[in-house]
């Protein structure tokens, strides 16, 4: 909002610029991906009940989540590889 108020121009720190990024992308991409991670168990569930039930684990859970976490907090940090390579 202090961007589009300042005539589009950024009139913050230069780190939040890269920081601001960082998290609008991010959270887009995390909702992405664990509405598609939704997708997928819920395919499983459908698809194969039995199996599925004796595989549900919460530890397997925590594990999917944190890798796409990291996944998404990788592919989005390249704004800030960006910002100290001038841009390039």
């Amino acid at each position: 909002m202090a961007e589009a108020a300042a005539g589009m121009t950024w009139p913050l720190p230069v780190f939040l610029c890269a920081w601001a990024n960082f998290c609008f992308y991010s959270s887009i991409y995390l909702s992405s991906l664990f509405l598609a991670a939704l997708s997928v168990e819920r395919y499983l569930g459908v698809v194969f009940p039995l199996c599925y039930k004796d595989r549900k684990r919460p530890a397997r859970t925590m594990a999917a989540s944190a890798v796409l976490w990291l996944l998404a907090s990788s592919h989005c940090s390249i704004v800030f590889i960006a910002q100290y390579h001038g841009g390039r």
